[in-house]
């Protein structure tokens, strides 16, 4: 069969997915008053050999407008191309995410480091009023 980057003409696309020529055409956006494709990827060239001028649509292109209902069976194990501008931003969104993630880690590490210096600190050198008056006392009988 074909695979998701093969380039279709218009009839063998018609083929591929069982729509009409018209249908196509109208995906293509070839309708008046024209409308915008929604088979971004589609391209008029002209193929080797030939003298006149042809859309070509990749099969990717069918499936993601949703004319085709699934992959070809040959096709059926692979996964979509992820070539979309949504893709792209989306990984560096990941990416800088990411990064916040591992600086917050980081910072979350130091401030618990510094509770711990903070506690023994506090242990160590802060007494309450009962403590200090205590100690205060047993001074003052030592002492006399």
């Amino acid at each position: 069969m074909s695979n998701l980057d093969d380039l279709l003409n218009i009839r063998e696309a018609c083929e591929l997915t069982g729509k009409s020529e018209m249908t196509i055409r109208k995906y293509l956006g070839l309708t008046k008053p024209p409308r915008a494709s929604r088979l971004p990827n589609a391209r008029k060239e002209i193929r080797p050999g030939e003298s006149v001028s042809t859309w070509q649509i990749p099969v990717s292109d069918l499936f993601n407008a949703g004319l085709m209902k699934s992959l070809p069976e040959s096709q059926a194990t692979l996964e979509q191309p992820d070539t979309s501008e949504q893709v792209i931003k989306l990984q560096a969104e990941i990416d800088q995410l990411k990064l916040v993630i591992a600086t917050l880690e980081q910072s979350n590490s130091d401030l618990r480091a510094n509770l711990a210096d903070l506690r023994l600190l506090l242990g160590r050198s802060i007494e309450t009023k009962d403590t200090q008056e205590t100690r205060a006392k047993r001074w003052r009988l030592f002492n006399r």
